[in-house]
């Protein structure tokens, strides 16, 4: 079984987007409680290989995560990526609440208990996955097109 932490993904989509048209990065943590990230072309990479060297990881769980960043960290690199400034804003649980229960749940989870992945003995003992940092993952997104206001009316 691969369990993969939070995914990279979700920043260039939903809420995430519609906070960094307006220079904020609005996530239900606090700005120094640190987040395991993955995005999904690790997760294909990783389920590649468990599947070429299936005996090798048979009967395991393995957590999955290319890297582990706060949010405030994660707005440095949006800033740097977008090429504007973007400020961390915690967004309250109980108004993520008020969207979803399951979803406050599970950043009241990340916010207390948090992911416990070894990011570092995933890159040493699987480099050919090719793991991504979130620097890497967000200087490759097509930001200007993601943050356009015809794509906003969507």
């Amino acid at each position: 079984m691969i369990a993969p932490a939070a995914f990279m993904d979700n920043y260039a989509t939903g809420w995430s987007l519609d906070g960094l048209r307006e220079g904020t990065f609005a996530w239900p943590m606090p700005a120094h409680r640190p987040l395991t990230l993955i995005p999904a072309a690790d997760i294909g990479a990783f389920a590649a290989l468990v599947l070429q060297r299936r005996e090798e990881f048979t009967g395991r769980r393995i957590d999955l995560a290319s890297d582990a960043r706060t949010p405030g960290q994660l707005a440095q690199i949006l800033t740097t990526a977008l090429g504007r400034p973007v400020t961390h804003q915690e967004v309250p649980l109980a108004s993520v609440r008020t969207r979803s229960a399951d979803l406050a749940a599970m950043f009241e989870y990340f916010t207390t208990a948090g992911l416990d992945v070894d990011v570092t003995g995933l890159r040493r003992d699987y480099p050919e996955v090719g793991w991504h940092s979130f620097t890497d993952w967000a200087v490759t997104q097509d930001w200007p097109v993601l943050l356009s206001p015809a794509r906003a009316r969507r």
